[in-house]
């Protein structure tokens, strides 16, 4: 049942996948002046009404949770549809589908974030399918409109795969309408209140287009991506991975590139023909969707893979010893390329320097005829450039007449000022006539007018020689496509009074297309000629379309091309002005004619011959002085293209040959470049191919090294459940095999170590009891009547305990009475451990209080006991210890110390200070020593605290010790605490310090409260 789900749900995935393939040709219909927003809460609202007319039932029962859900999911949808709409718009279908495609590649890393389950197959998976959408998009690449779009697409990526994981997450337990239904309401909500900002702050308005492409396209979103999408989706999802919905979400770009034409075929719509790697790319996106499924990992060798294992480590081995000579080799085959777009260059240039040489020598024995047939030839040459020219803007002027005619038909495009940071790159940028138009309402106007950038890129890039191309109108307003965006910055460059330049009234008289004479650039750029054109509105004159040609660039491209100095190409109109010519000053501010009475121009005494007649030679000057100038008019405009050449130079056609050098050149670039992007993708495409393959067979290899290992850890979890007459029947002749033959032998070991660990453990268990009979003997001599024993005495208050670190302690207290007015208090710490300890400490603690019974000072009673207890000591074991006799009736005490810690001592209303002095060695290691002894007072209300070395050392998992100054906090916690709650508090805060760490000494302590004589 639970399988039949999942292979229904997805069926439903798929569907919905191939709705969203078909989406982006419906939503080139929109326009681009309409709101997003408002598009995304029309479609929204069309989902909403047919969505509660299917399921009213569902709907009417929505939870406030089921509300919550449906708000996140509407952001994360919302930010998705709307930065989706805004990158999609001018752009191919295909691209947009493979950059929203990429949204997967953010799964992965959402679900590590939030700390969810991937398995190893996600990543590999991941880089198949980033190779195959590399090479989907790869063959767009000059289609990307701008950066802004791809920028707005990878954000709807990331609203997407957030959205996915979510519906992943949240969504299991939803009913679909319901949680859909929020969803859409939401999404509506959010849109319209974007909507109405947008509107607010002057962005839009609250039109909505009527267009019947529009309402076709808006339907078809409404219907199918918000309304049946979304259910779909939610319903299908709960039974699907977020990783595996991702992939088949991605094969969306597979569905675009098939349905793609034909929808762009229905709806009248331009497309980009596939290629054979697009086509690839769509089946590697297809072999990466299909190894997410986890019936075909497994039946490619694949287990557990999520988790740490052979056949993982081996694929991840493989895979970098794969890919990793890939990549170098890829590398090698670029640089050899690049090594040989070099040779092709040099190889270029010798060649240029020999026809140079070449053509030298033929042309000295024509130079006459060269001469005449270059000046027809430039002629002929100037002729098509102008009519270039005048192609070009009668073009640009016909497209602004469409604009005007039908503004409705193209998008707004906004055109600022001349901004810094557009200096040295064509940009478009706007002038007004003068300071007193109002800019908003001139912004439509302005909007449309950003369309002729359309026009002015192909100009200026198939004119390389045209130094800005502009248009100006009646309203006012003048655009100029410019690179040189540094000479127009500030306020005082957005106005020019254009309407007056002789270029705009030279425009508007001629009604047709015309050329101005040579004058001085306003921005101080030199000497320019202007190609003008009128466009008109509904028969009436609405402005001119223009270009500027500087001198210089008309002299390289119209009369110095081809023309060697010394020779001069001059070309002039038919009144003897000098429109260019290469022997003019480039910086010069204005031109001259020839005939001017201080004019020495070559020309002047040869000029009206020319002028009059169509084209011909002549030669003038004699000697070395002779020249020959050749002509040829100009057709369309009347102008003389003249050609000096002096008789005595061999002109050469350097510049020609150069320039078909530059173009052989940069055919060359070309051919290197598209070769190196068919290599990149083919490394890729092979790259792929070697991943796949090794995935097949490293799946079948790793298969059969783990599946005698799987029978092995079989065998052995039987065999370690206690089972030891199981024997691993594994028999592979490798070193598994070996394993197997060891675990076996290891059987029979364990059985035969079980058999005789049996015997051992009961021969422990006996001595076990022995241990815990001494240790309720060792309890049992320790004195315990605490309240039995303060009772009698209500001068003081007193208790003690003793933890032993081991079954059988060292440590020991003790307390009596020497007589009816003294007090003895004994602490001690016997060296070592267990049952030797013991036996120690109960020699030390009988010799030391039967010794105090006697009476005598605690320095005697320790120095005799030390005599005692070190005679016969062959163990060399010893004993640390505190001992007081305090006289009841004035709260004066004697106090010794044999090698013991510091006592800790509050005086009333203080805190704990430790008491140190000088004290003498343990005793029962060196013999005749004198225990030395002090005198001290307690008073009431002050409390006395004794402990062996137990407390301070304990330690923490990290060998850190509990340390005199913790005790002491320890004991400050509670100043005013009983004896009873100072020593809890003290093994609380030990036991919270160590933790878990083992503790390797006995730990005791006695706390003593005096409250002295009533």
């Amino acid at each position: 049942m639970i399988k039949s789900k999942k292979n229904l749900s997805v069926l439903g995935l798929i569907l919905i996948t191939f709705l969203a393939s078909i989406q982006y040709v419906f939503l080139r219909n929109v326009p681009e002046e309409f709101s997003t927003f408002a598009f995304v809460a029309i479609t929204n609202t069309i989902g909403l009404v047919l969505l509660f007319a299917v399921r009213t039932k569902q709907i009417i029962k929505l939870q406030r949770k089921t509300l919550l859900k449906g708000a996140f999911f509407a952001v994360l949808l919302t930010g998705f549809n709307v930065f989706t709409l805004l990158g999609s718009r001018a752009m191919d279908s295909v691209v947009v589908s493979s950059v929203v495609s990429l949204y997967f590649v953010f799964i992965t890393p959402i679900l590590l974030i939030l700390r969810k389950k991937i398995n190893f197959f996600s990543g590999v998976v991941n880089v198949l399918a980033v190779i195959s959408l590399i090479l989907i998009f790869g063959a767009h690449i000059d289609d990307i409109s701008s950066l802004s779009n791809i920028v707005y697409l990878i954000i709807a990526d990331i609203c997407f795969a957030a959205y996915v994981v979510s519906v992943s997450i949240f969504g299991e337990d939803e009913e679909s309408a319901s949680l859909t239904f929020a969803q859409m309401c939401f999404s509506v909500l959010f849109s319209l209140i974007l909507w109405i900002i947008e509107t607010a702050i002057g962005k839009t308005t609250f039109e909505i287009p009527m267009s019947l492409r529009f309402w076709v396209s808006a339907i078809f979103i409404g219907i199918f991506i918000r309304a049946v999408y979304g259910l779909v989706q939610i319903s299908c999802q709960k039974h699907v991975s977020a990783i595996y919905a991702s992939l088949i979400f991605s094969t969306e770009i597979i569905m675009t590139m098939m349905m793609d034409p034909i929808m762009c075929k229905l709806l009248k719509i331009e497309y980009t023909p596939v290629t054979v790697f697009q086509i690839i790319g769509g089946f590697l996106l297809i072999i990466a969707t299909l190894l997410m499924d986890e019936n075909i990992i497994t039946k490619l060798g694949y287990d557990r893979m999520d988790q740490p294992s052979i056949s993982k480590k081996i694929v991840l081995k493989i895979i970098s010893f794969s890919v990793g000579p890939l990549i170098l080799s890829a590398l090698i085959s670029f640089i050899a390329i690049s090594s040989i777009s070099g040779v092709a260059i040099k190889k270029s240039n010798k060649l240029g320097k020999e026809a140079s040489g070449i053509s030298y020598e033929a042309m000295i024995a024509e130079l006459e005829d060269s001469t005449q047939r270059q000046a027809h030839d430039k002629a002929k040459l100037a002729e098509d450039k102008l009519l270039g020219y005048s192609r070009s803007i009668k073009l640009a002027a016909s497209y602004a007449s469409s604009l005007y005619a039908f503004p409705n038909d193209y998008p707004k495009r906004h055109v600022d000022f001349a901004q810094e940071k557009n200096a040295g790159k064509w940009a478009m940028q706007l002038l007004l006539e003068n300071n007193k138009l109002n800019i908003s309402y001139k912004k439509s106007e302005i909007e449309l007018l950003g369309n002729m950038e359309d026009i002015f890129l192909p100009i200026v890039r198939n004119t390389p020689d045209v130094q800005t191309v502009y248009i100006g109108t009646e309203g006012g307003i003048m655009i100029s496509y410019d690179r040189d965006s540094q000479l127009a910055l500030g306020e005082e460059n957005h106005y020019y009074g254009y309407k007056n330049a002789k270029w705009y009234t030279l425009g508007k008289e001629s009604k047709s297309c015309v050329f101005t004479d040579t004058y001085w650039d306003s921005y101080g750029r030199g000497l320019t000629i202007t190609c003008v054109s009128p466009f008109y509105v509904e028969g009436q004159f609405a402005g001119c379309v223009a270009m500027d040609i500087l001198m210089n660039n008309l002299n390289a491209s119209m009369v110095s091309d081809g023309i060697v100095i010394p020779r001069v190409a001059t070309l002039l109109d038919d009144s003897g002005d000098v429109i260019a010519s290469g022997d003019i000053d480039p910086d010069a501010e204005v031109t001259f004619n020839i005939f001017d009475q201080d004019s020495d121009h070559y020309l002047k005494e040869i000029g009206h011959e020319i002028i009059e007649n169509d084209e011909g030679i002549i030669k003038t000057g004699e000697g070395k002085d002779a020249l020959y100038v050749a002509y040829a008019s100009i057709e369309s405009t009347g102008w003389k293209m003249c050609i000096k050449s002096p008789v005595s130079t061999v002109i050469e056609p350097a510049n020609e040959i150069t320039s078909r050098i530059d173009k052989n050149t940069e055919d060359v670039v070309a051919s290197v470049s598209e070769g190196m992007m068919q290599v990149a993708q083919s490394s890729l495409v092979l790259m792929a191919a070697i991943l796949v393959l090794v995935i097949v067979f490293i799946g079948r290899s790793s298969k059969k090294i783990t599946d005698p290992l799987k029978q092995l850890e079989v065998d052995v979890r039987s065999i370690s459940d206690g089972n030891l007459d199981i024997r691993t029947k594994v028999n592979t002749d490798d070193e598994i095999g070996i394993l197997a033959h060891s675990f076996n032998n290891m059987t029979d070991s364990l059985q035969k170590y079980i058999a005789d660990l049996t015997e051992v453990t009961a021969r422990e268990q006996r001595i076990a009891s022995e241990l815990n009979v001494a240790t309720n003997i060792q309890e049992s001599m320790l004195p315990r009547d605490f309240d039995e024993f303060c009772s009698a005495h209500n001068e003081f208050e007193l208790f003690a305990s003793m933890t032993p670190a081991k079954e059988v302690g060292g440590d020991f207290y003790d307390f009596f009475m020497v007589d009816e007015d003294h007090l003895a208090i004994v602490i001690a710490d016997v060296s070592g451990k267990g049952v030797p300890a013991a036996l120690f400490m109960v020699r030390a603690m009988t010799m030391i209080r039967n010794r105090a019974l006697m009476g005598g000072s605690p320095g005697e009673v320790l120095t005799d006991a030390n005599k005692q207890l070190f005679e016969g000591n062959e163990g060399s074991l010893f004993v640390t210890v505190w001992m007081a006799i305090i006289e009841i009736s004035t709260g004066k005490g004697i106090a010794a110390n044999a090698g013991h810690e510091y006592p800790a001592m509050r005086r009333k209303d203080e805190n704990y200070d430790l008491i140190k002095y000088k004290h003498s060695p343990a005793i029962a290691i060196i013999g005749g020593i004198k225990v030395k002894e002090h005198e001290f007072e307690i008073h009431p209300g002050d409390t006395l605290f004794v402990y062996t070395d137990g407390v301070p050392e304990a330690t923490n998992k990290d060998d850190e010790l509990f340390g005199k100054e913790r005790l002491v906090k320890a004991l400050n916690r509670e100043k005013e605490a009983l004896p009873r709650k100072i020593l809890a508090n003290v093994k609380e805060d030990i036991d919270v310090f160590v933790d878990q760490a083992p503790q390797f000494d006995d730990l005791t302590m006695l706390a003593l409260l005096w409250r002295g004589k009533e």
